[in-house]
This record gives C-alpha cells, sequence and structure tokens, in this order.
C-alpha cells in the first residue's frame, strides 16, 4: 500500500460542473470514501455522562437547526491508493442570520476558514446533494461504496440530512440507524477502531491529529478544514488495514480450531436455546478488513 498525499479539490460555485465530471470518473475506481464536515457548531451540548438517546435527541435537534459550511471527502481504494480529495464550500450559511455556536465560529475563523468567500463563492447544499447522490446511484452499478469517518455521527447525521432534502431525522437512535444503513450502507468508525485495543499506541480518546502522529502521518493542507481532515483520516485508515486484516484472520482460525474441538466433544443431546450473541462482522474489500462499528457517539 501507497502513502499518498495530495491537496483538496475545493468545489466552488464556478467550477463545480469540472469537477463533478472528474467525480464521475474517479468512482469508476475508488469505492471507499473518508468523510469530514465543518459546520456552525453545537446548539445544545450534552453532558459526557448523558445517556445514548440523549446524546442522540441533542444531535438532531442540532442537525436541525444549523447548516453545513463545508464537506470533505477523499476516494481511495483497498490498496491504498487515494484518488481525490475534494472540499465543497456550500453557500447556504449566513453568519448574521443563521443559528450558530459563537465560540464555534471564532474556532473556525482562526483555523483559517474564510466564512465571507464561502458565502459568496460556495454552491447551494441541495444543489450539490442532488448531484451527489445522482452520481452515487450511477456507479452503484460498479460496487458499493465503505464510507470511512473519525467520530462520524454529526458527519452522518448532515449526509442523511443532505440526502433527504433537509428532512428532520428520526425520532430514536435505532430509527437513525436504519437510515443510515438504508441510505449509505457500510459505515466505519476510526475513533472507534482507535479504541479496540489492536494498536498500543492509540486510544479512543484521542483526536484525529494525535491518531495521525501516532501513526508518524504528516497532514495535507490545514486542520479543520473539511477536505484536509477527510484526507487525513483516509490515511490513517489506511494504515490501520493491514493489522485490522492480521487481526480478522487470526480470529477467523480460532473460531475454526474452536468449532473443530466442539464437533470432537459435543454429546448428541439437546442443548437448551440460549439467545444468540450479535456477531462481530467483517466486511472485506480489496486487500482490507473493516469492522462496521455499531456504536454511536453524538458528541
Amino acid at each position: 500500500m501507497r502513502d499518498m498525499k495530495q491537496s483538496s479539490r475545493e468545489i466552488w460555485s464556478w467550477n463545480k460542473e469540472k469537477e463533478m465530471k472528474y467525480l464521475r470518473h474517479c468512482l469508476r475506481s475508488f469505492r471507499l470514501i473518508a468523510i469530514d464536515t465543518e459546520f456552525p457548531g453545537c446548539l445544545k451540548e450534552t453532558p459526557m455522562e448523558a445517556a445514548e438517546e440523549i446524546r442522540y435527541r441533542d444531535m438532531r435537534f442540532n442537525i436541525h437547526k444549523t447548516k453545513l459550511i463545508q464537506f470533505g471527502f477523499t476516494l481511495f481504494d483497498g490498496e491504498g491508493r487515494i484518488g481525490g480529495t475534494w472540499e465543497v464550500n456550500f453557500s447556504d450559511f449566513i453568519e448574521s442570520k443563521d443559528a450558530k455556536n459563537s465560540k464555534s465560529m471564532e474556532f473556525l475563523r482562526r483555523n483559517g476558514l474564510n466564512l465571507e468567500k464561502i458565502r459568496e463563492q460556495g454552491i447551494g447544499i441541495d444543489e450539490f446533494f442532488k448531484e451527489f447522490t445522482q452520481i452515487l446511484n450511477e456507479s452503484k452499478s460498479e460496487k458499493k461504496m465503505t464510507w470511512i469517518t473519525f467520530h462520524g455521527s454529526y458527519d452522518k447525521a448532515y449526509l442523511v440530512k443532505g440526502f433527504t432534502g433537509g428532512q428532520i431525522l428520526p425520532e430514536t437512535s435505532q430509527d437513525f440507524a436504519q437510515v443510515v444503513e438504508r441510505l449509505l450502507g457500510d459505515v466505519v468508525d476510526v475513533k472507534e477502531i482507535a479504541g479496540l485495543g489492536l494498536f498500543p499506541c492509540l486510544s479512543s480518546h484521542y483526536g484525529l491529529q494525535r491518531v495521525a502522529d501516532a501513526f508518524q502521518i504528516r497532514r495535507v493542507g490545514k486542520a479543520h478544514h473539511a477536505g484536509s481532515d477527510s484526507e487525513l483520516t483516509a490515511r490513517v485508515f489506511i494504515k490501520m488495514a493491514p493489522i485490522l486484516s492480521q487481526d480478522y484472520k487470526r480470529k477467523m482460525r480460532l473460531r475454526a480450531d474452536q468449532q473443530e474441538l466442539m464437533m470432537m466433544t459435543t454429546c448428541y443431546v439437546p442443548q437448551p436455546l440460549r439467545p444468540r450473541p450479535r456477531p462481530m462482522m467483517f466486511a472485506a474489500f480489496g486487500g482490507f478488513f473493516v469492522v462496521p462499528v455499531q456504536r454511536f457517539n453524538y458528541v
């Protein structure tokens, strides 16, 4: 696998047609997509100890009340090759009128987001997602996409909002998970993988930059810009993939050994029925094995 580095291709109102054409071309060969979003912050902040449904309720409120500022995505394949990184700039958010968290806006400005330029030269959210949906549907005959996030609940929620034309999210986290599965399919969260214990240098408490630093991956572009963050997420996952593959193969060998032992020792006596445990699922593509993470974090 190669650790390829490249800067983002920015999408504005004046170059959208050209970039969407190139995106169509790349989707023929690259079926993994790492994503990131930038938005005006959380209006309702959730305590760390809050229950899952409270976290989801607060996220649902925040997503419904705010508008996307940037959407970044990086296409790559099972061999670790990166096809391209795009940073979509949306014109919908008006800082003087729309809901926002003032501290979050200051944070975005400090990290170099030119909100005036994005407002003046960006494209409409509905306009982009209509064409993006069409492109993805056209490419489904090739192979389904796998989506890669880092602490990606809000990223997924904004995608659902975009793909459904701004509809409010479902009432419960379970219904939301079903909608994500229907619209996106396989989604892998790199932050959750960092907490599986496969990487001694990592923790699920680490942010994206700290995880990248642990792998000695140098960022391309600026932090907290959606394109750069999506590209870094992709390259972190590329570094993780060989270990995930080895762990998958080890678990499969262990499971085969256990099944063989059971066949040798099982008496032919009816066993009491027990609830079936939820299997740990692995999806294989290209040279990678991924663990679709079922948990949700809403902060």
